[in-house]
């Protein structure tokens, strides 16, 4: 590690020290804050709440520092790819994704059909984020919600509007806002949605009048087809494909972005060679990863970007994707 890098990253580790030593408040005071007091108010201008009944809400929660803790340790170290992609590309969350699959065969087939989303796709996303409904979610998503909204400076202004729409998904939904547990970052159900994205994408996909991601897995498939679809995924298109770069390819070409941005035909000039047949006129983004052994080149497409937008992060579109192609894989060697 350069000495530049080192400074910076003893740096972030004193700030979220620092951070994490200042008193939050306690279970009772929370709803005594201004800032609470103030958005209490605005949820009942805007949207109809009773002032009452949101202020007994507020004292009921227990602020959960560890939930901030863990935000603040992703920024401050992140993992790298091959640890990265150990977590999500192995054997348990392959043979369970084959399993998955073969038991939720019709609603992954029917998603394809209508959103035109890959079951293997849809298997991965919903084995990344909690393998297959089976990890256990244990933070309580309102107290989650709130700690974060005002008790985590960096992102809080993100976090109210999360906490803003989890209180109205609730009321639309008739459950109460103290009952339900989620991740360290208010995420919920077996897709893991945040509540705009819940409010915004999920879809009563078993017809039974609800939309429930909780524990119906049929409305999970259905909802994180919608949500590709909506981000646009391309039906029959490609996710991504490795990359050779010639000696003398450009390096400007990495440009950071995860968006599909330079014509095939433009790399393909400047040295970028795919290795599967791709439309010139279509576009792609050059991507890479470190690996043990140097550094692997991939094109990403539209479909990529589409699966960033779940998660904006390189590796866990890679990993969904490299995740995907290895249950489907798998199903098909077990179906001979």
């Amino acid at each position: 590690m350069s000495l530049k890098n080192l400074l910076i990253a003893l740096v972030l580790t004193l700030s979220a020290e620092l951070f994490w030593r200042q008193p939050l408040a306690d279970a009772t005071s929370f709803s005594e804050r201004i800032e609470v007091q103030q958005f209490v108010a605005d949820m009942a201008s805007k949207h109809g709440f009773n002032i009452d009944y949101l202020t007994s809400l507020f004292a009921s929660i227990t602020p959960r520092p560890s939930a901030a803790n863990t935000m603040t340790k992703q920024v401050v170290k992140p993992p790298s790819w091959t640890r990265y992609r150990s977590n999500f590309v192995n054997p348990w969350r392959i043979s369970h994704g084959v399993s998955f699959w073969n038991d939720n065969a019709e609603a992954l087939l029917r998603a394809q059909r209508i959103y035109g989303v890959p079951e293997e796709v849809i298997v991965a996303i919903i084995g990344v984020e909690t393998r297959y409904g089976s990890y256990p979610l244990p933070y309580p998503v309102l107290d989650t919600l709130a700690t974060l909204a005002f008790d985590y400076p960096r992102r809080g202004e993100f976090f109210r509007g999360e906490l803003e729409q989890y209180l109205l998904l609730m009321r639309e939904e008739g459950r109460d806002p103290s009952s339900l547990r989620g991740s360290f970052a208010g995420a919920m159900g077996i897709p893991q949605f945040m509540p705009s994205s819940y409010r915004a994408y999920a879809v009563d996909f078993d017809g039974d009048g609800r939309r429930n991601l909780w524990d119906n897995t049929t409305d999970a498939i259905g909802s994180v087809a919608n949500y590709l679809k909506t981000y646009g995924w391309e039906a029959g298109q490609p996710i991504a494909m490795r990359a050779y770069l010639q000696p003398d390819a450009a390096s400007d070409l990495l440009t950071g972005t995860l968006k599909p941005e330079l014509l095939v035909e433009e790399l393909e000039a400047r040295g970028v060679k795919a290795s599967e047949s791709m439309v010139p006129s279509s576009k792609a983004a050059l991507l890479a990863v470190d690996v043990e052994d140097g550094r692997e080149y991939w094109l990403g497409t539209n479909n990529f970007y589409a699966i960033t937008r779940y998660n904006r992060n390189l590796f866990y579109a890679m990993a969904v994707y490299q995740l995907s192609q290895e249950i489907r894989l798998a199903r098909m060697v077990s179906l001979n």
